[in-house]
């Protein structure tokens, strides 16, 4: 028997200590005097210290939690925000990150294992975020507390969730993992618009309608677009038609049939929730998505019938009026034709945009356009001008240096992403990456009308979609080596390639 073993010093034992005891009467004393003091707000808070230090506990064993917590938020926050006045819902998900981040960095503490952020997508991002960063010091900024607000959704999100993922998520079941999740809060948004435009809204949603002076973007000729409980129904109508279309790739893959069903009665409710939030640009999604779709699939038959049923659909709502008596299909139709006066605006406030930065390379500075920029500096040009567009919000805030650069990054994970999926071995992967990739390419050409890539959980499903498409190549060798290993273990002869694959390391 090990004699260490039977006397080893436990935790229990330390806090016999005397001065370990009088360590706690003092913290005990302390808090009782704070409570006394502070009253019932201040009893609360150190009541729930312990609860708060548990969780710490859970978050450091396992990080993957705090990831999950910023994308439930990321679905919720704005919803949240709706009935609960006062608490700051927007950082929740910044809340989930730095969780997620303690976990990792304290978990091994000074064993922590940094190469698996040694990628190309990891770099790429450090180095956008990199000049984010470096905006801060641009001469037209709007100042620190724009830029901090603005920078969240242009690259601090994306940076965090991406290395996150290929920090913790070194398995390919966190891929159904984050799937799943996907589906059920967008599910769960689909019905919860469905009740808006059914039943009408509730007395919270009504306020932020008419109260908060919503109601020009959301009640256009007495009907309502639909926005669910997310931030506008902009970004309701882009993500469920993101979801949908990955729910009808993934109900082509090779699934049982139950699974199959449940991904087309998903792809069905929010395709639906596309359609009621009345939000045109969001088109470009489903028809981008069934491109790449049909290009990746390998089947250029089948892509060849889907390019000509696109441009029947694309012929029917530019050239003809069919359906017109169907608001959701006339709203759609508006946004194809070159006269809009919507898309005219558009153009106008974009000239304007190219006269102010024609003598600023390095634009505005971040936060000083779009929803920021018209908060904490209103009364200047990129304050009190509508950007609309994603694109053109970069461009104004970062310059002519900035928007080649995000354009530069998108056609490379667009790019690259692609040549990976066409090299994936297993389908029941791929065609689960093949869905969250198309979706996110989707949403890159919607972001020209909307500013869509910026908001949640957009902005949250993207960094998770392309972070999990550049890690499928190592989640593709894993499910190959444990069959090769099964196969083994029956005895089965494998061949010399297979003999190798299945000693190759992983990476």
């Amino acid at each position: 028997m090990n004699y260490d073993s039977i006397h080893r010093v436990t935790g229990a034992d330390k806090l016999k200590h005397p001065l370990a005891i009088i360590l706690i009467l003092g913290i005990a004393v302390l808090c009782g005097y704070a409570a006394a003091k502070g009253g019932i707000v201040v009893a609360g808070i150190i009541g729930a210290l312990p609860i708060g230090i548990w969780f710490m506990s859970k978050i450091i064993q396992k990080p993957f939690i705090g990831l999950m917590l910023a994308l439930y938020m990321g679905f919720l926050l704005s919803g949240f925000a709706r009935y609960i006045q006062g608490i700051p819902f927007g950082l929740s998900v910044d809340f989930g990150l730095a969780l997620a981040w303690i976990g990792i960095l304290f978990k091994d503490w000074k064993y922590t294992d940094f190469t698996p952020l040694k990628n190309d997508l990891s770099t790429i991002m450090l180095l956008w975020y990199g000049y984010i960063v470096f905006e801060i010091v641009n001469p037209e900024s709007c100042g620190p507390a724009a830029w901090f607000y603005a920078m969240r959704g242009d690259g601090f999100y994306w940076i965090l969730f991406i290395t996150a993922i290929f920090m913790i998520c070194r398995n390919p079941k966190y891929v159904d993992t984050f799937v799943n999740t996907i589906l059920f809060f967008s599910v769960l948004g689909s019905l919860w618009g469905l009740r808006q435009l059914i039943f009408g809204v509730d007395d919270a949603e009504w306020r932020w309608l008419y109260v908060e002076g919503h109601e020009d973007q959301h009640v256009l000729f007495g009907k309502l677009r639909v926005f669910s409980y997310y931030s506008d129904a902009g970004q309701f109508g882009a993500s469920q038609a993101q979801v949908a279309s990955m729910c009808f790739i993934m109900a082509l893959g090779p699934y049982s049939r139950k699974r199959k069903i449940i991904y087309l009665i998903c792809g069905i409710l929010t395709f639906i929730g596309f359609g009621i939030s009345g939000t045109r640009g969001a088109l470009a999604v489903p028809a981008v998505a069934g491109l790449l779709y049909l290009f990746l699939s390998k089947n250029f038959k089948i892509l060849i019938i889907g390019l000509i049923m696109g441009g029947t659909a694309f012929y029917i709502l530019k050239y003809t009026k069919a359906f017109q008596s169907i608001e959701q299909v006339a709203r759609m139709r508006t946004g194809l034709s070159g006269e809009d006066a919507s898309f005219l605006e558009r153009l106008k406030n974009q000239r304007t945009f190219g006269r102010h930065l024609a003598n600023k390379p390095i634009g505005g500075g971040v936060g000083s356009a779009g929803f920021w920029g018209e908060k904490f500096c209103p009364h200047t040009l990129m304050g009190h001008t509508p950007t609309d567009s994603w694109y053109v919000k970069i461009w104004a805030e970062t310059g002519i240096v900035g928007i080649c650069f995000h354009l530069f990054f998108i056609g490379y994970v667009i790019g690259k992403g692609g040549l990976i999926i066409w090299n994936l071995k297993d389908g029941k992967l791929m065609y689960k990456i093949l869905g969250l990739y198309a979706g996110t390419g989707g949403i890159f050409l919607a972001s020209y009308g909307n500013q869509v890539v910026g908001q949640p959980p957009s902005s949250l499903i993207m960094p998770i979609a392309l972070a999990l498409t550049f890690m499928a190549p190592m989640y593709d060798k894993m499910i190959l080596q444990k069959q090769l290993k099964e196969k083994k273990a029956k005895g089965e002869p494998l061949s010399l390639e297979e003999e190798y694959l299945l000693q190759e390391p992983l990476k």
